[in-house]
C-alpha cells in the first residue's frame, strides 16, 4: 500500500515541483516547499510507501509549528486546503490562504 495522492493538486497548492529526497528518485520521499507573502515558510515531506508526512512551518526562520503524521491513507485538495487522511478519517488541514496554518481535526 501507499498514500494516495493527485500530484497536479499538489502542484497546484505547492505552486511547484517537489524534490526528491534521498539517492533513489524510486524510493518515493518528496518535499515540497511553500513560501507566502507574510515570510511564512511551509516545508511538507511525504514518504508515500511508509505512509508517513512531516510538516514543518516557520516565520522568519523561527519554528511555529512541526509535526510527524503515520498511517496516511489519502491526500486531498479540498478548495484552497490540503486535507491529510489517517486510516481513512480526516485528521489535519493544511491551510494556504489568507494565512498559512494547520488544523488538528
Amino acid at each position: 500500500m501507499f498514500i494516495q495522492y493527485d500530484e497536479y493538486e499538489l502542484l497546484e497548492l505547492f505552486q511547484g515541483e517537489p524534490v526528491s529526497v534521498g539517492d533513489d528518485v524510486r524510493a518515493g520521499i518528496l518535499m515540497y516547499v511553500y513560501e507566502d507573502n507574510n515570510n511564512f515558510k511551509l516545508m511538507f515531506t511525504l514518504d508515500v510507501y511508509r505512509k508517513v508526512c512531516t510538516i514543518s512551518i516557520t516565520y522568519k526562520d523561527y519554528s511555529v509549528f512541526d509535526g510527524e503524521f503515520l498511517n496516511i491513507t489519502e491526500i486531498r485538495k479540498r478548495e484552497r486546503d490540503l486535507i491529510i487522511r489517517i486510516k481513512g478519517m480526516e485528521k489535519v488541514k493544511i491551510k494556504f490562504f489568507k494565512q498559512l496554518g494547520v488544523e488538528l481535526l
